[in-house]
């Protein structure tokens, strides 16, 4: 099964019950402190079934998938890969992947993980805008456009367009740690490869 798929079994069938259970949480009428931002009254909602859930403090929220990738900090295939294992549902084959084709999903997860952090930070700039409503509608479609994107199609072009915004220096700082990062991680993957031959 293909992550899409599996994607969406999850959602059908997966309740916010059995994720909240995953980490330990407790909800208390349907509420609990909301663990991605500091509370000390409980502002998270959880639905009922696969309902979902919305935090009224930080206005976070969507389904068990959404969940877990606010709670690890991950990809949408991260997030999906990790509830398939966590809880046993066998949509997906994780231990019989040749190691070429883990290599391969490793590399993929992590240019994901890169780009949903562009897509955080971005987020954030256009919430800082204010009164300029052009500006901010004008960067908000813009990012919407990339983002519909398939990772792999996006362009050098299509990030020069996102970095023209405020804050670039701090941005193109970020981004070529992360992009040390990811090479540091490839570099190790390949030198582990050549001791296994």
């Amino acid at each position: 099964m293909n992550i899409k798929t599996a994607a969406q079994v999850i959602r059908d069938d997966v309740t916010m019950d059995r994720i909240l259970d995953m980490y330990g949480y407790r909800t208390k009428h349907g509420f609990m402190c909301c663990p991605f931002h500091g509370e000390k009254e409980p502002s998270l909602k959880v639905y009922s079934g696969n309902g979902g859930w919305h935090c009224f403090g930080c206005e976070r929220g969507g389904s068990v998938i959404d969940f877990v990738m606010q709670h690890e900090q991950c990809s949408f295939q991260t997030a999906v890969r990790a509830i398939d294992e966590a809880l046993h549902l066998n949509l997906l084959d994780h231990h019989e992947m040749p190691d070429v084709s883990r290599s391969k999903q490793r590399v993929q997860d992590a240019l994901d993980d890169f780009c949903d952090a562009i897509y955080a930070y971005c987020d954030a700039l256009i919430q800082k805008i204010e009164g300029d409503q052009k500006t901010k509608l004008d960067m908000v479609m813009i990012l919407e456009e990339v983002r519909a994107k398939d990772v792999q199609q996006v362009s050098a072009d299509d990030w020069t367009t996102i970095l023209k915004w405020k804050e670039e220096d701090q941005f193109d700082e970020y981004r070529k740690d992360k992009i040390t990062e990811f090479k540091e991680e490839v570099a190790a993957w390949r030198r582990k490869a050549r001791n296994q031959k």
